[in-house]
């Protein structure tokens, strides 16, 4: 937008100019929305991705919630033990899990 400062233009001149300049404006952000949205992206999962996701998925379902809230009990009264041997089996067993999920 331009401002006349002597004001040699007549008003009514510099308002048709600001309306042509408020126009191309428009016109330009309409025109880059239109490319914008033209545009398409795309995702592709590598098969170590969906593998993990079928992992996630099976485990989701396994899911005693009783054995959640006895645990989670045992944890807040103070009462709840680790069996160190049980829980170095069951990572190492995740680990294997993991390995397979991945050379597949």
């Amino acid at each position: 937008m331009s401002i006349n400062i002597n004001r040699q233009t007549p008003q009514s001149k510099l308002s048709v100019e600001q309306h042509k300049t408020q126009k191309q404006s428009e016109t330009n952000a309409a025109d880059n929305k239109t490319a914008a949205s033209s545009s398409k992206d795309s995702v592709q999962l590598t098969s170590q991705a969906l593998n993990l996701n079928k992992m996630q998925t099976s485990s989701e379902s396994q899911v005693n919630m009783k054995r959640v809230e006895t645990l989670k009990a045992a944890i807040l009264n103070g009462d709840y033990k680790i069996n160190t041997e049980q829980l170095a089996e069951k990572l190492g067993k995740f680990e294997a899990d993991f390995s397979k999920a991945f050379s597949s």
